[in-house]
């Protein structure tokens, strides 16, 4: 299984919803999160933390989609669209996750993912 094939796994897993247990399984232990408003996060125990954090936010998920997935070596670009209602509202989410994987095969992690946030409203739908 190569880069191409783990991408394509842990897609699946979030569009399903498994958002916790996608980062357990694809992450590196000293995996990197870089939010584009700045927030970093490292180490697989604190991006799990803020998984769950977060999902303790939300509500209901409406959409969960990857648009558009790039991949060439050992980089990945995810084009993410959610929806979801947090607080009673809907809320809406587009996001390019730029992620670099290390290893091969079965044991390929990420190790480093960059996220570049749309402004709301500020792209087609």
């Amino acid at each position: 299984m190569g880069i191409r094939e783990n991408v394509a796994m842990l897609v699946r897993e979030v569009e399903a919803g498994r958002f916790v247990e996608t980062v357990d399984a694809h992450y590196a232990d000293d995996a990197s999160s870089h939010e584009a408003r700045g927030l970093d996060t490292i180490g697989k125990p604190a991006l799990l933390a803020k998984e769950r954090a977060f999902l303790t936010t939300v509500e209901k998920w409406n959409h969960i989609e990857a648009v558009d997935v790039l991949v060439d070596g050992q980089v990945a670009a995810i084009h993410w669209k959610f929806e979801l209602t947090s607080g009673g509202k809907r809320i809406k989410i587009e996001e390019i996750a730029l992620q670099h994987w290390s290893g091969d095969g079965a044991n390929a992690r990420v190790v480093r993912e960059q996220y570049f946030s749309y402004p709301p409203g500020s792209t087609p739908r």
